[in-house]
């Protein structure tokens, strides 16, 4: 090592320490439920609107305007709607072709 190189270094050593950090003050809680409801209303707003999307739009439209053309009718024979849909003609199932 030379000289100027052991001179910084034993300076380094004999240099004053520097002041101790404070403590950081402490946080004050009890604001994360905004944030969360923020973040929440947020998805929910978002993501309501797809799912309603996509579940007014299945792919029906064909098959109600093939079910008219044979004279049927279309039943749904879920309570809720969803399900198969089914073409009936006076009770009877008629089949509509595929397109």
């Amino acid at each position: 090592m030379s000289a100027i190189g052991s001179i910084g270094l034993t300076l380094a050593f004999l240099a004053p320490l520097p002041p101790e950090r404070p403590e950081r003050p402490a946080r004050a809680g009890g604001h994360a439920w905004a944030a969360a409801l923020v973040i929440g209303s947020i998805c929910l707003i978002m993501v309501v609107p797809m799912v309603a999307i996509w579940s007014f739009h299945r792919p029906e439209g064909g098959f109600r305007a093939r079910c008219a053309a044979l004279g049927g009718q279309v039943r749904v024979h879920a309570l809720d709607g969803s399900g198969p849909l089914r073409c009936e003609q006076d009770g009877r199932p008629v089949r509509p072709s595929p397109p």
